[in-house]
């Protein structure tokens, strides 16, 4: 059966979101006949379980278990299956609202419109260091405009045809920017990419410390490969970053000058306080005092991440 939308949802060791992410995809209002794609990339966990027990009685699944490649990997095998004149992209640690599908589906009234994506919601029970991740990503869908040049993988739509025109996802990119990596590629086009704040979706992201810094190194690592500015607040960013990874490399300088990894630590600090006052006044969370430390030992990974990624650029491998 010719389906109107496709739901594929890649998953890795997801096992503590999984049902709820699948569940809200089930609970969609709009009336439009839909598939659920659920690929799994190789979890260690019990996500693949969890996912065949709750889906189970269900018609219009289909469940699909690879060898671990990466999330590109995981949405190319499952573009493989989808039948459905769009496509939306839902991850496994993502639940989008009741009418989320009602609210994406209507912008596409333009033929130029290819893809939409929704707004990013913390949940309220999320780890300390999650909330942190997720007030910042608020924080900067804030000052998104509708025509966009990116939304995310984490809750999007497409045009099925699209895929066929400009590719599929840049496996080389494994879990990160692929979906800036697509987007570009749709611009350049010259279609367009809406951004609708009123289709949001909670995003639990990763719960601690250690899985964040890891993330964001994977972030920095592939960013050497995009040219596009994901959000405006972005352009600041490489300021931020810069003067991070000064910090560090001048602690190399302390037997010449004691005194400079200090101020410049302090500055990376101080250029953190615009956004943590403005987070405070959107959000009223005291986790909000560890903003401007957590970004400076963020920015610090992330410049790492991104001069491995010049390397690796340099010698033409990802």
């Amino acid at each position: 059966m010719k389906m109107d939308i496709s739901f594929l949802m890649p998953s890795y060791n997801n096992e503590a979101t999984v049902v709820k992410s699948i569940q809200s995809v089930l609970n969609q209002k709009a009336d439009l006949k839909f598939e659920i794609i659920f690929v799994d990339d190789g979890s260690t966990d019990n996500t693949y379980y969890l996912a065949e027990k709750f889906l189970k009685g269900y018609s219009n699944i289909k469940l699909i278990q690879k060898k671990n490649g990466g999330e590109a990997s995981a949405l190319n095998e499952g573009l493989k299956y989808c039948s459905g004149k769009f496509i939306a992209i839902v991850e496994a640690d993502v639940e989008i609202e009741d009418k989320w599908l009602e609210k994406v589906i209507k912008e596409f009234v333009d033929e130029k419109v290819v893809g939409v994506g929704g707004r990013l919601v913390t949940p309220e029970n999320s780890s300390w260091i999650a909330k942190i991740a997720g007030y910042e990503i608020e924080g900067k869908f804030e000052t998104k405009e509708k025509y966009s040049n990116h939304i995310t993988s984490a809750n999007a739509i497409y045009r099925a045809e699209v895929f066929k025109e400009v590719g599929s996802f840049n496996e080389n990119l494994v879990n990160a920017v692929l979906d800036s990596d697509l987007n570009r590629r749709i611009i350049e086009k010259g279609y367009k990419l809406i951004y609708s704040k009123d289709a949001s979706a909670l995003h639990h992201f990763k719960p601690t410390f250690k899985g964040y810094l890891k993330r964001q190194y994977s972030y920095a690592r592939y960013r050497v490969h995009e040219r596009l500015a994901l959000y405006p607040a972005d352009r600041f960013l490489a300021l931020n970053v810069f003067i991070c990874g000064l910090s560090a490399l001048s602690l190399l300088l302390i037997p010449f000058i004691a005194w400079l990894p200090a101020a410049l630590l302090s500055l990376s600090i101080l250029l953190q306080f615009p956004t943590t006052f403005k987070l405070l006044k959107m959000k009223r969370d005291s986790v909000l005092y560890l903003y401007p430390f957590i970004i400076v030992i963020r920015n610090i990974v992330g410049v790492f991440g991104y001069g491995i990624g010049v390397i690796n650029k340099g010698l033409n491998r990802y």
